[in-house]
């Protein structure tokens, strides 16, 4: 029951009425049997992904209680093969933390474990998007973050364990990764999220879809946890819009000196305005926005390589 397509990890929901009636505008919790995540991402697998030296500080954090554990409480310094100093993560210190209730954080792991790496492809086949994946452990009643909203679409698969999660009622309109949409107060978090729109516990094996914006916070039950956490991004208007000043460079208008006379200013900028739209409306802008679905996502690497032949 190995999760290979976009439609496997919906199922039992039909993709088209998920990309008709859920996406982008609503929650959707899907139960889904245990044995389609069977051997995807086991203990012994996260052992293992440990043991090969590519963590630091950067992909790998500890969280106590909705507070990040600072890197030099479960890191050691080591000079690399570069000669550069770097924190990296000590097992004993990091089993420490663990047996405190501390959750375990692994960021960017889609290219490490080869399944999770076909749940990401499948992203790229059914939507066109770009997409990364995130490992949760977390530990019997710790709450690893607060009540706050992603700026990507989130699709959390819980494989192992359950997790209890509540979805409020705010939802921000589609929030992007910029500085305007950075370090939300915690009092305009509480103002914001609303009610408790639902509280559910996700079974291993079950998926949540979780569209930019939706408020949540997450906390493990009877024993450990760990969910994977896919940030899924599709091409958008600003996108487009980037394509446009791409192009607008090609144009001498803008690449003329703005008017020193405070007064001619707004005369100027309603030029450039019209000439902006002028060169967002020019066939071969369209053209490259209409190719943005295809090269959005760049294809990996894929080495195959064979003995050569004598």
């Amino acid at each position: 029951m190995a999760i290979t397509s976009f439609a496997d990890l919906l199922a039992p929901t039909p993709v088209d009425e998920f990309l008709d009636k859920t996406k982008g505008r609503k929650w959707q919790h899907i139960e889904a049997p245990a044995e389609r995540v069977d051997g995807l991402f086991s203990w012994p697998e996260l052992s293992n992904l440990l043991n090969m030296e590519v963590w630091n500080h950067q992909n790998l954090l500890l969280v106590q209680d909705t507070q990040p554990v600072p890197p030099q409480a479960y890191c050691r310094q080591r000079v690399d093969r570069s000669a550069q100093r770097q924190f990296v993560p000590d097992p004993q210190m990091v089993q420490q933390h663990l047996g405190r209730g501390a959750s375990l954080v692994l960021n960017e792991i889609e290219t490490l474990v080869p399944g999770i790496l076909a749940i990401v492809n499948a992203f790229t086949e059914g939507l066109g998007a770009k997409s990364s994946a995130n490992a949760y452990i977390s530990q019997q009643n710790h709450q690893a973050f607060d009540t706050h909203y992603d700026k990507t679409d989130v699709f959390a698969l819980q494989v192992y364990g359950q997790k209890r999660w509540r979805i409020y009622e705010g939802q921000l309109d589609a929030p992007v990764i910029h500085a305007r949409f950075a370090g939300m107060p915690k009092e305009m978090v509480q103002r914001q999220r609303g009610k408790v729109q639902r509280e559910f516990v996700m079974n291993t094996g079950d998926l949540l879809y979780l569209p930019r914006g939706r408020f949540h916070d997450a906390l493990a039950t009877d024993g450990p946890s760990i969910h994977l956490s896919f940030a899924v991004s599709e091409p958008k208007g600003l996108d487009y819009l980037q394509m446009v000043l791409d192009e607008a460079v090609g144009d001498p208008a803008f690449r003329a000196d703005l008017p020193l006379a405070e007064a001619d200013l707004p005369a100027h900028f309603d030029r450039l305005a019209d000439r902006l739209r002028d060169v967002a409306r020019a066939q071969r802008t369209k053209d490259r926005g209409r190719a943005l679905r295809k090269t959005f996502v760049q294809p990996r690497a894929n080495f195959d390589i064979a003995p050569s032949k004598k």
